[in-house]
Parts: structure tokens; sequence; C-alpha cells
């Protein structure tokens, strides 16, 4: 088990790079493992055994396989599950009626169709003594050569940890996806040769959490967005993804944006996954939320049709709303509110302290 740690930015400025410090990264690294499965959802799958979203799943075998650049698939329902298809069958021609004795002709005898043989497949988490993955693969088998569309047919596929086909002897391709993670081999199915594959899957796995103090924050509160550098070019990875989900993705460096809410109160951080281990992170927070009420006294009845407008002291725009503005998460540090109403303007200075929600009443008088 080991540590991680990280920098965050954050703070009341309109870009997160001119604020102070804001929040922190911790956490632990466990040896990943299947996920729990959910009700409903498919035993051994992704994500805690639901089918994974359109942009967990790559739409092409060889997004982290260049090798095999060019190479087509064809589309899959990722919404239904998986289940074992066997290798097609050719139909069966009915027998034609047998001619006339006289009208008989000799012919050489056709030869008997080769024996299907069996394909053992399993994964691990990297090349060298490196632990295998106990499930959530999804296997395919695909023929090596496309059809007249240009697509590589699918043959078989399975959901086990270590799956087992009987194919006819010729060449295929396998095909292993691990969360945002594929991988793919070309292999030879040789005649009374039976054949074990073991393919690797340089994933790890990853979990966050965002915290505000010691409080844990809500999924309707808190997202993550996932970016890595791929080539020099920083690559968004995934978005909008929820406090406690598990990804499985390729292990590297990755930086991550923790938002809460939709203002200023977020912070960037920068961890690494390791092949086989799962990094069980917490983002901490320095904010609070603020409702803002425009009225005629203390504690009279807030005033309706009212616009905001918050500001930093330096007079960057946070917020702005035509209209009333609900409830406001914004990171700690002073703030200028700024209300509209009836062709009048008021303003009031507030201060947000980490983990204390507060209400501000902006004075008409």
């Amino acid at each position: 088990m080991g540590a991680i740690g990280g920098g965050g930015r954050s703070g009341p400025g309109a870009r997160p790079e001119r604020g102070p410090v804001g929040g922190m990264i911790s956490g632990r690294m466990t040896i990943i493992g299947p996920s729990p499965t959910v009700s409903g959802g498919a035993a051994g799958l992704p994500f805690g055994g639901r089918q994974p979203d359109a942009m967990f799943a790559p739409d092409r075998m060889d997004r982290f396989n260049p090798a095999l650049d060019g190479i087509k698939l064809p589309k899959f329902d990722h919404a239904a599950p998986i289940q074992s298809v066997a290798p097609a069958e050719a139909p069966v021609a009915p027998t034609p009626a047998a001619p006339p004795v006289e009208a008989a002709l000799p012919s050489a005898a056709l030869p008997l169709p080769l024996p299907k043989e069996p394909l053992q497949l399993s994964a691990v988490f990297g090349e060298k003594d490196a632990a295998k993955v106990p499930g959530g693969v999804q296997w395919r088998i695909f023929t090596d050569q496309p059809d007249s569309n240009g697509e590589h047919l699918l043959v078989a596929e399975s959901v086990e940890a270590a799956p087992k086909f009987e194919l006819d002897p010729g060449n295929y391709i396998v095909h292993a996806v691990y969360g945002l993670v594929s991988t793919a081999k070309f292999v030879t199915i040789a005649p009374s040769r039976p054949s074990t594959q073991r393919l690797v899957l340089d994933a790890g796995g990853l979990r966050l959490n965002a915290f505000v103090g010691d409080r844990r924050m809500p999924a309707d509160e808190i997202s993550f967005t996932l970016s890595r550098d791929i080539g020099g070019v920083a690559e968004k990875v995934a978005e909008k993804v929820k406090p406690g989900e598990l990804l499985r993705v390729p292990a590297g460096a990755y930086h991550v944006i923790s938002s809460l809410g939709d203002a200023n109160a977020n912070i960037e951080v920068d961890l690494q996954v390791t092949a086989g281990k799962l990094t069980d992170a917490q983002v901490h927070h320095k904010a609070a939320g603020v409702t803002l009420k425009l009225v005629n006294a203390p504690g009279s009845e807030e005033l309706a049709d009212t616009s905001w407008t918050i500001l930093t002291p330096g007079g960057d725009v946070i917020r702005d709303s035509i209209g009333a503005l609900p409830k406001t998460m914004l990171a700690e540090g002073d703030y200028t509110a700024i209300a509209r109403h009836d062709g009048r303007t008021f303003q009031r200075n507030f201060a947000i302290k980490t983990g204390v929600d507060a209400t501000v009443e902006v004075m008409t008088q």
C-alpha cells in the first residue's frame, strides 16, 4: 500500500491559476480487482458491474495499439450484455437426388473438415511479474481478413476472466477491452495444436472522492475531468466522472480537475496510476456555499426579479445571473455581491470560509 499526493489550484479569481492554493489530494493504492456487481448489471463488467457508457468503450481496437492501425471493427451495442457467441456453421446444402446408375460418374472423396481447436486466453497487468486480471475484461475474436465492407467479422465473445474458445484452424484477431484500455493480438490456430495466449493490459484503477472540510460531497455537486499527455498533446480521457465511480484507465500520469458547482470552486491536481493497482484519491476543496438575498431590512422577505453579479476584489466576474441566483459554491476568499432591481443597483462585500455555508443579505437602504 502506498500514498500519493499533489498540489491543487483554486481561489476566488476567474482563472484558477491566479488564485492561492485551494486544496489538496490524498489517497491510497491497493491491488485492483473485479468491481462489485450492482443490481441489474452483468457480473465481471467494468464500472461496478454496469455496462460502460459510450465514452468508456473504444470504437477502434487500435486506440492503444497503433501497430494495428487500419483495423475496422463492426459497431457494437454497448448497452446489451455480452454473451458467448459460437462460430457460425456453414449452411448444409440439401442432398441432391441420386442420378440413375447408368449416369453415375466416378468422383473423388471430399476431404473431411478439420476439427476445432481450443484457444485459451488470459490477461495480465504488465510485461514482467504482473498479476493476472481477475475479471472485467470483454473478449472478442474476429476474422483476420476483412469482408467486402472492410470490417473484420465477429466470431465469438466472452466476459469470463480466462475464456476458452473452440475455433476452426486459421488466423484470427483477439481483442480485449478493460474499461478505457484495449489491446489486440493476431493469433494462428493450427490443426491438432491447442493454443494458449496471454495479453498484456497496462491498466490501473482510479477512484476519486471530494470533500469540503470533513464533509464528503454528494454526486450531484461534484464532478471530475481527466486528461493525459499523449505525444505531447493533452487529451481528455473522461469527463463528468462522479465521485466513487471506478475507472479502469491506462497506467500513467493524469491531470484531474475537480469541479465543485459551476463557479470557481475548482481544484487541479496531478496523480499517477500504476498498472495493477487501484488509486483511491481524495480531493479536499477549500470552499463553501453562499445564498444571496436582496431585502429591504434584515430578515425581511426577499425581493423578486433581482439580477446578481459576484466579483472578486480585483473585479473579475465569478458569477452573473439574469434573475434569481441559486446557492453558489465559491472558493475561500473575499467577494462583492452586486444586486440589480427595479433600475437600481445595490452591493455588499462578503467573505467565504471553508465549510461554512452562508446567507448574505444585501440591503436596499
